[in-house]
């Protein structure tokens, strides 16, 4: 049965006005003229429409009876995500300086706080990795402005090696990253590098923390018609969310050490760390890493001369001299390969790695505060100080005949058992209420020890933001790399148009639009659509039980037009949607893929009105009317999927631009793909079609956009302004 909303009073501005009307010789007999030129009529008629307005505001329902319906329904708008960023810190105090879990850092005024402790030690670190190269271009031709370190290391297999640093300053113009699966030992080499206050013999049986960053971007666009097997496997839920083989790290005794015949004495070429946590998941991606130095380092000197074993040269000397530990880090071979973990199987790009590394959290830490007492009553709620509240933080306990008790905070009530001490907490509005099985009774105190509150799209600073660390003397921060994950939450509106919806999933995927839905929740999606039947490997032919769920980041600065996203955001899709998927569902989380095509138009510009302006309307129109992601698009949610591109269509979106007089031509053709045949052969001219069709997985990429007063340029030609004309200026006489 549907729920009909109450209307308390419906009289429109009309019934308001006659009914007033009728009233006057009631009240004022005398009153005879009832024309509208009447000045009374006139007041009378203005009443009437602010009584109409006022009746309008009376029928809605405030926000706060919305909120206890969402409540009543269980519905649970998501609340605002806080944005996590990596810190690198440093000191130059020889004892080290410890930051403790909880300490606040600060971007200007949007406050960090750090999710673990770290120990800072006046430190560097300088990673590398060593690939094959066969020295064919003599030395004295090499560019002097190439960015790899080039050393030549010649083993007893004759083998040459080619040494790459990874960039210290990831955001900088031209960054290295290091690729570990394509490097010769399959590892990646971490130099630890002192300074003038560092003394070695402090750093033992420490902790080291290795913060590590990943290039998580796909390796290239997606085809689904050239995809095989294989690589379909590394789109699957289970692939993406899968444990990858354990890790190995491993700490090099020195040149010493690689000649060691089995009747010597000499120590081995590595001594394995410990890893005591790992934030990286198995180096897959961005985190930290904890290691457990030994008792003693090794003596690196004469490290210069390598072998196979041995980590790459350094050709700059005083860079040499300080490093005082390499650690290489590599993953074994699986024992038995599975095509689903072929993904997690290497190490991918590295883009930096630093010390004294951390996590942080955009939010803060609140006092302990005192809620009140029990009432015995159901439903009991308590407000927090603070507020949005970040999910999982609170930590609550209730004062009972045994002293005070901790209580579980969970999502719903659903599974509460009567001697369950269970608490709900809403996070955007900061409040713990108590169900209606086990509650705290008359004079029961309840009291917060401790939460965390903040977050939203305010959180996502760039990189090098983080620049104070109040209260921590000798030691300065900053952030390496821009934060990520901030997103502001749902808005009472958009929290009642999802009532439907939720109430009919029940945070479960069953139907194509729960997956789409429930993909929307996470952090940094602004469109998923669901391919029901759509096998990656095979998408012509419909797959039973299949589904996949095609993910288009908020953003991508490489390339806005045609946004891809990373192999994070797939992991994050693939684990929030996995945990909810039917079992009989296999689950894909795919890229978009995008056809490229090539625009050209030709317009005749009204007088009055200026050229290039009209022209650059023209051209952003068009871009926001093929574009993939909301608000753009024919209907506000993007290009849809597999619509058929029609230059009849584009040219009616373009001739609405003011200033346009009519269109001269425009001009549709698709841009030949990167490994076609025409790719390679500069800007062939091709022929304007009437049409693109695309299939049901594909979207446009407009990679091509040329507007012009007048007809159009060929599509395919470069455009080129037409050269200033050479007016002739008298000059004056030399003698006058």
């Amino acid at each position: 049965m549907a729920l009909i909303s109450p209307i308390l009073d419906n009289r429109s501005y009309e019934q308001l006005r006659d009914e007033l009307i009728r009233r006057i010789p009631v009240y004022a007999p005398e009153w005879t003229n009832h024309n509208e030129s009447d000045p009374g009529i006139a007041l009378v008629e203005l009443f009437a429409y602010l009584g109409e307005s006022l009746l309008y505001q009376f029928n809605q329902l405030p926000d706060a009876a919305r909120i206890e319906f969402l409540r009543l329904l269980g519905v649970r708008p998501r609340p605002p995500q806080p944005a996590i960023t990596l810190l690198a810190a440093t000191t130059e105090r020889a004892e080290g300086v410890q930051v403790l879990k909880g300490v606040e850092a600060a971007a200007g005024s949007t406050p960090f706080q750090t999710t673990d402790e770290v120990y800072v030690w006046p430190l560097e670190v300088l990673a590398a990795g060593k690939s094959p190269e066969t020295p064919a271009t003599p030395a004295a031709q090499e560019s002097s402005e190439d960015a790899l370190v080039r050393a030549k290391v010649k083993t007893e297999t004759a083998q040459f090696y080619r040494t790459t640093l990874v960039s210290q300053d990831p955001l900088a113009d031209g960054a290295v990253t290091v690729d570990v699966s394509a490097q010769a030992d399959g590892a990646l080499w971490i130099a630890l590098l002192r300074k003038d206050t560092t003394e070695v013999e402090k750093l033992a049986k420490r902790t080291l923390f290795v913060g590590i960053a990943f290039d998580e971007k796909l390796p290239e666009p997606l085809r689904l018609e050239s995809l095989d097997a294989a690589g379909a496997a590394a789109f699957r839920s289970a692939g993406l969310t899968s444990s990858p083989p354990p890790m190995q790290w491993r700490l090099w005794n020195g040149p010493q050490s690689e000649a060691a015949a089995p009747q010597t004495n000499k120590p081995p070429a590595f001594h394995d760390l410990t890893v005591l946590g790992d934030t990286t998941k198995g180096l897959v991606t961005t985190g930290v890493v904890k290691l457990e130095l030994p008792p003693r380092l090794p003596d690196l000197t004469g490290a210069a001369s390598g072998g196979t074993d041995s980590p790459p040269p350094l050709d700059d000397e005083k860079l040499a001299r300080h490093v005082i530990a390499w650690i290489q880090v590599s993953r074994p071979a699986p024992q038995t390969p599975n095509a689903q973990t072929v993904r997690n199987d290497s190490i991918g790009k590295v883009r930096w790695v630093g010390v004294n590394a951390v996590q942080a959290i955009q939010s803060r830490t609140a006092a302990a505060e005192l809620l009140g007492n029990g009432t015995g009553d159901g439903d009991q709620r308590y407000p927090l100080n603070h507020h949005p509240v970040v999910a999982g933080s609170v930590r609550l306990e209730v004062e009972d005949v045994g002293g005070w008790k901790p209580w579980l905070e969970v999502q719903n009530f659903s599974d509460t058992r009567p001697t369950d001490r269970h608490f709900m907490v809403d996070y955007e509005h900061g409040s713990v209420s108590f169900g209606r099985a086990l509650v705290p009774q008359i004079g029961e105190r309840i009291r917060v020890l401790s939460y965390q509150f903040g977050g939203g799209a305010a959180g996502n600073v760039g990189g090098r933001a983080v620049t104070a660390l109040p209260g921590t003397a000798g030691v300065k921060v900053t952030n390496p790399l821009p934060a990520v994950g901030g997103k502001d939450g749902v808005g009472l509106a958009e929290a009642m148009d999802a009532i439907p919806a939720e109430v009919h999933r029940h945070d479960r995927a069953v139907i194509a639009e729960d997956f789409r839905e429930l993909a929307l929740m996470v952090s940094d999606v602004q469109r998923a659509e669901t391919l029901p039947l759509l096998h990656p490997d095979n998408p012509t032919v419909p797959a039973a039980g299949v589904v996949s769920v095609m993910v288009f980041p908020e953003a991508d600065l490489q390339n806005p037009g045609a946004p891809q996203p990373d192999l994070g955001l797939l992991r994050r899709v693939a684990a929030y949607l996995d945990a909810r998927r039917l079992v009989t569902t296999e689950l894909y989380i795919i890229p978009p893929e995008y056809v490229k095509i090539g625009v050209s138009v030709g317009v005749q510009v009204r007088d009055g009105y200026q050229v290039d302006a009209v022209r650059r309307w023209v051209e952003q129109i068009l871009r926001q009317y093929l574009a993939p992601l909301p608000p753009f698009g024919p209907e506000g949610g993007g290009w849809p999927l597999g619509r058929t591109i029609r230059r009849a269509e584009l040219e009616a979106v373009a001739v609405q631009v003011e200033g346009v007089e009519y269109l001269e031509d425009l001009l549709l053709a698709p841009v030949p793909q990167v490994g076609t045949s025409q790719a390679g052969q500069g800007h062939p001219v091709r022929e304007s079609q009437q049409r693109i069709d695309l299939m049901p997985w594909q979207v446009p990429e407009l990679a091509e956009i040329t507007v012009l007063s007048g007809p159009p340029l060929p599509l395919g030609t470069d455009y080129a302004p037409a050269p200033a004309k050479k007016i002739p200026v008298p000059l004056p006489p030399e003698v006058c």
